[in-house]
């Protein structure tokens, strides 16, 4: 109504009556009385049309006859009336949020539903007004609506990769009120041949492990949530120096990464833009999983989160941070979130170590049973000729794809931190340590024992079921030696590879 009382010519009286009598003979056995005010005519009009076949086609046609402006605006909202009637029952607000944006190749999607020869109308700018206008088409025998079968082509956007869950639960409604989810060209066979034919957009790797070494588990769908913890290097002014050190501080983001999406996505508001203090970091990443988790609220796929620290955080306890400080009790990440893995921000960042790094993953990906794990001791000799040493081992030996620190990498301190480095610049790409007591033959014995019964490539599945075991136990867990176990599994093709869509182009090592 509001619509109509926006035009000139049926404001006036004279236009209005040209407008009813024209209506009145379009449409057989209609009849419009003019009322007091221009509004209680439109309200009739629209109330005695919508009672008709084809009588709000009708109308808008008429009245772009009489007020030929207003039919891109009444367009949209017969294609809504339309759609309302065809999907009763269901509240489609989320729907609606979730469509209501443009889609690059809509118009390429829109003809693989409807054939080449279909052309979008002007006003269907949006993937919501594409799905209202395909609402009104009809539908091939045995196969699904357009609109719906607009839905699942949708889901496979990346655009719409945070709402997947949303169009999959509106589609599945009606497919079973409709009886249309198990015919030949219903809706399980379209999802399972899209489905089957996506593969070439997305990431050959997509929703697998994040070890994916070279014995991997087959792919399945998950999401992928990278978390990247930067220090902040603004130089301090004379002044703060003269004050003292001041305490560390670093900026969070964060990227996520749906199943059938290669597409990296971050937050609708954007990165945070304040720096947290050292302190502050664990109750910063509390904050950030708790703002990620509302882009994937509709969905009902396992997240597994990615983080990539800088190296004097790698000794960090990551996984028993407490993902709500405010409950008052333990509530570790890891009773949440299952699968966490630790990735060296440095070794992405700094492309001078991407070389080595990819040839010893080849190398352990062409003879996976030659792989070696290098246990660091000094055994009594000092740093720098027990690193020296270590250098020597470790450069001539290509098989040498995981080192076992001797102690913590520990910031601004000891032999660990050493190792570490030139664990990076020599490329190992899986690093392991223990938190408090890297020299511990309790927690070296722990390791090996994993080693030995499953291989270097199954070691962080182990420390994830070892961990849950060891959250589950309570207080008397503490003393475990696989609590503070820590392993750093760097992949360059998961991290590097991809283009665009790699983790590195977010973190931060490629163009």
């Amino acid at each position: 109504m509001n619509v109509l009382g926006a035009s000139a010519a049926l404001a006036d009286a004279r236009g209005r009556h040209q407008w009813r009598r024209e209506l009145s003979e379009a449409l057989d056995g209609l009849e419009l009385e003019p009322y007091p005010t221009p509004h209680q005519e439109f309200f009739e009009a629209v109330r005695a049309c919508g009672d008709l076949p084809g009588g709000l086609e009708a109308l808008l046609e008429i009245t772009g006859f009489v007020a030929p402006a207003l039919t891109h605006r009444l367009r949209p909202l017969l294609d809504e009336w339309n759609a309302a009637d065809l999907y009763r029952g269901r509240d489609w607000s989320a729907l609606r949020q979730a469509l209501d944006v443009g889609i690059p190749e809509l118009h390429a999607i829109v003809a693989e539903v409807c054939g080449d020869r279909f052309r979008l109308p002007a006003h269907c700018t949006t993937a919501w007004h594409t799905f209202l206008h395909l609402a009104c088409r009809n539908t091939r025998p045995g196969g699904l609506p357009p609109s719906m079968e607009l839905l699942e082509r949708l889901a496979l956007c990346a655009d719409l990769a945070s709402s997947v869950g949303e169009l999959y639960a509106w589609n599945d409604h009606f497919a079973h009120e409709w009886g249309v989810a198990d015919d030949d060209e219903g809706l399980i066979a379209t999802r399972a041949g899209l489905a089957g034919g996506r593969t070439g957009d997305v990431l050959p790797r997509v929703g697998r492990s994040a070890v994916d070494g070279p014995d991997a588990e087959p792919e399945r769908p998950v999401i992928k949530l990278f978390v990247k913890v930067a220090p902040d290097l603004t130089p301090v002014d004379a002044k703060g120096r003269r004050q003292g050190r001041r305490e560390a501080r670093y900026r969070l983001a964060a990227r996520v990464r749906y199943a059938e999406s290669s597409w990296l996505h971050q937050e609708p508001e954007g990165d945070p833009r304040e720096l947290v203090t050292r302190s502050r970091v664990p109750v910063a990443v509390a904050e950030l999983l708790t703002r990620m988790a509302e882009l994937w609220q509709s969905r009902s796929e396992e997240v597994v989160l990615e983080f990539f620290l800088p190296t004097e955080l790698l000794n960090e306890p990551v996984e028993w941070w407490n993902r709500n400080p405010q409950l008052g009790y333990a509530n570790p990440i890891l009773s949440k979130y299952h699968e966490i893995f630790i990735h060296s921000l440095e070794r992405v960042q700094r492309r001078e170590l991407h070389h080595a790094w990819r040839m010893r993953w080849a190398r352990w990906k062409s003879r996976p049973g030659q792989a070696d794990v290098h246990w660091c001791d000094a055994e009594g000799r000092s740093s720098d000729e027990h690193l020296a040493l270590l250098d020597a081992q470790i450069g001539r030996r290509d098989e040498v794809v995981a080192m076992v620190l001797s102690e913590p990498p520990r910031p601004r301190s000891g032999v660990g931190l050493r190792e570490l480095r030139l664990g990076l610049d020599l490329g190992v790409p899986v690093l392991i340590h223990h938190r408090e007591d890297s020299a511990s033959e309790t927690f070296r014995s722990v390791v090996r024992e994993g080693l030995a019964e499953d291989g270097l490539s199954k070691l962080p599945e182990r420390t994830r079921q070892w961990k849950s075991d060891c959250a589950a136990g309570g207080i008397g867990s503490r003393e475990d030696p696989v609590r503070d176990l820590s392993v750093i599994w760097d992949n360059p093709e998961l991290l590097l590879d991809g283009g665009p869509c790699a983790p590195a182009t977010f973190v931060g090592g490629i163009d």
